[in-house]
């Protein structure tokens, strides 16, 4: 047999077109190889990760039907202990979170700068951050001192923390603080010394941020319905929740005036601002979200993912969006459940989804959205480090801090 790839001198020309014909199909061959290497390359699709197809119904009257939304899962980032992926920092760098403890400060997460929030005095428990219209409530920690879950101790000052303002001013004293539906007003509520709080009824008052009472003719306190405490004030009454909730959770969206009635009931309320409710439908068959407009009567239904429910969420300030924690039923393999943060479009638009934002249960720590921005941020706390992660509905893509361990960087407050 002839060897076709030798260069000896002995062959003769009648072997050159077979040559010159087998060297062409090599060359086309490599040729074509290399084309399909760098083509673009898209990943295979996995049944029930990538985004379906959404339908949205335009929002009726009230007295039609509620409008349908669906929301579809996420891709696993698949990113593991490491945390997620994203920008190198937050976008904004103006960002900057309050954190809790003895003594609470502002910290800057694309820059890990921190300054001390004045007029808070040092206490060893440390303090509970209320988000309310402007900015927030601070309060001393009342679970660490209290020898009973929910028996009334001494009543802790109240003060009011205006978004990025440098220092707080103290309102009163109160047992809970609950955020208002007037701006700048709290919802204050008392109970009497060494009362058991899930069984007495409390007295709330409406009060301004600073320690007047709220509305140009301000009403008496009013007394709410025993075992019950102010979640959240809107403008169609009071939303309660129970004191000490067991099995499935009874909100009550009560009237201080008109004779006191209870208007409306919702279970497992998974947000609520002073214009709207989120509450967890029963899984039949599949897991839903409602919203009703206060105001409108309007109500929306979000579909959930296969697999998954409705666990927490948040409203934007502006009302426009919500987002919703969903829990998944598979299992990862250390045993958590896997988390997604879902924004819902509440203005007739498309749902959205946060990019990459998908981890297990111990990441996910919490979220929110921080008055004065359009961000969502999320705190996700990893085996080797604690992230910021932001994310705009006009955006692409999060934006990522890493925040260096020190006093103070687990207790960020995010919504």
């Amino acid at each position: 047999m002839s060897d076709i790839l030798s260069q000896r001198g002995d062959r003769g020309p009648g072997h050159w077109p077979r040559r010159t014909a087998i060297l062409a199909v090599l060359v086309l061959g490599l040729v074509a190889v290399f084309i399909v290497e760098h083509l673009p390359q898209h990943p295979p699709a996995k049944t029930g990760h990538h985004p379906a197809a959404i339908s949205v119904v335009p929002l009726p009257s009230p007295a039609a039907g509620p409008a349908a939304i669906s929301v579809v899962p996420l891709p696993a980032p698949g990113t593991g202990p490491v945390g997620v992926s994203g920008l190198a920092k937050t976008r904004d760098g103006s960002l900057r979170l309050p954190s809790t403890g003895q003594q609470p400060a502002w910290l800057w997460p694309s820059t890990g700068r921190t300054q001390l929030i004045g007029g808070l005095p040092r206490d060893k428990w440390g303090y509970e951050f209320i988000r309310v219209g402007g900015g927030w409530a601070v309060q001393a920690d009342s679970a660490a001192r209290s020898r009973c879950g929910s028996c009334a101790g001494a009543r802790r000052p109240v003060y009011f923390l205006a978004d990025y303002a440098q220092s707080v001013t103290q309102v009163a004293a109160a047992d809970d603080v609950a955020p208002s539906a007037t701006a700048g007003a709290l919802w204050l509520t008392n109970y009497p010394p060494g009362a058991d709080m899930s069984t007495a009824a409390g007295t709330a008052q409406e009060i301004r941020v600073d320690g007047a009472p709220a509305g140009a003719q301000a009403g008496p306190p009013v007394r709410l319905p025993a075992g019950y405490v102010i979640y959240q004030g809107t403008d169609r009454g009071l939303l309660l929740a129970p004191v000490a909730p067991s099995g499935i959770t009874t909100y009550k969206l009560w009237s201080p005036a008109g004779g006191q009635a209870v208007s409306r009931t919702f279970e497992q309320v998974r947000a609520a601002s002073a214009t709207r409710i989120a509450w967890a439908s029963r899984c039949d068959p599949a897991c839903r979200v409602e919203v009703l407009n206060l105001a409108t009567g309007q109500r929306t239904v979000v579909g959930l993912p296969g697999a998954s429910s409705a666990v927490n969420g948040a409203f934007s300030p502006d009302g426009k969006f919500l987002t919703l924690q969903l829990s998944f039923t598979n299992v990862g393999d250390d045993g958590a459940l896997a988390m997604q943060l879902d924004v819902v479009s509440l203005a007739g638009r498309n749902p959205a989804v946060v990019p990459t934002l998908r981890v297990s249960s111990d990441a996910l720590v919490g979220f929110g959205w921080p008055a004065g921005t359009d961000d969502l941020v999320a705190k996700l706390n990893f085996v080797t480090e604690l992230q910021v992660a932001s994310w705009r509905p006009d955006s692409h893509g999060l934006a990522v801090a890493v925040i260096r361990p020190g006093p103070g960087s687990t207790a960020l407050i995010v919504g």
